[in-house]
């Protein structure tokens, strides 16, 4: 017995020897694992993903594409503008003109990315049923990038709350609250861009639509597409406190 007791004693302090100070095998191996198991995960979430397209019905597929082509054809329309814009500019006609033109047009178009001017143009009107209270501020921005995913170039909470590229979610229940401002039910989601790619994303199998009306939360979703829908909420921005703007690089001579 007392030799059978040495035996283990002695086997416990190799081991822990060897845990605490481990030979170049025992690294190499140990590294192997990690890699092979790193290796497995990242295989099983691409399946993952590669199976949410794979199970999707038929009819969200080409929903989804038309989407996609949709955008595409928008980004397509504005290189072309730029390349037009730029070749005027290089001719040298009418450069004053060309250079305010533009400068009006960058104005305007950043002036409705910030949120400091009110906007109007198609798109959806999303109505959200939430009598469980279920909505937190994170389904609200798997919503939010959603819409922009397909497109959304202005979205609004509750007729009060314009999203921009600083907004934040947060809270549950009677609690949720977007930029700081309280969100009640029901919610309504306004969102300027093309009606049917955006209302096409919202459905499809999945999206946000399928998480909301789904046993988890148990709500109901209501879009409306519209010919016209105008969103006057305006985000305040308040000043940066770190950031300022840098200077840019010397212009090549």
């Amino acid at each position: 017995m007392p030799e059978q007791k040495e035996q283990k004693v002695s086997a416990l302090r190799r081991l822990g020897r060897a845990m605490t100070r481990p030979g170049k095998a025992q690294v190499i191996a140990a590294v192997m694992l990690f890699l092979v198991g790193l290796g497995a995960v990242m295989q099983i979430r691409a399946n993952s993903a590669e199976d949410a397209y794979r199970n999707a019905r038929r009819e969200d597929l080409i929903q989804l594409l038309d989407g996609l082509a949709a955008e595409s054809e928008r980004l397509e329309d504005e290189i072309a503008e730029l390349d037009r814009t730029r070749s005027e500019l290089q001719s040298g006609a009418n450069t004053s003109r060309v250079a305010r033109e533009q400068l009006e047009q960058r104005l305007e178009v950043t002036s409705i990315l910030a949120g400091t001017v009110p906007a109007q143009g198609p798109g959806i009107r999303m109505t959200i049923e939430d009598p469980l209270n279920k909505i937190d501020g994170d389904i609200l921005l798997s919503a939010v990038e959603e819409l922009r995913d397909a497109g959304a170039e202005v979205i609004e909470i509750n007729d009060s709350v314009r999203v921009v590229a600083s907004t934040w979610f947060g809270g549950a229940g009677d609690q949720l609250v977007a930029d700081g401002k309280p969100v009640t039910r029901p919610i309504t989601i306004s969102v300027i861009g093309d009606s049917h790619s955006l209302e096409e994303a919202a459905r499809f199998r999945g999206g946000i639509v399928s998480e909301i009306t789904g046993p988890r939360i148990g709500g109901e979703v209501d879009i409306d597409q519209l010919d016209r829908l105008v969103i006057n909420s305006l985000h305040h921005a308040e000043p940066n406190q770190y950031a300022r703007p840098a200077s840019g690089p010397p212009t090549p001579r």
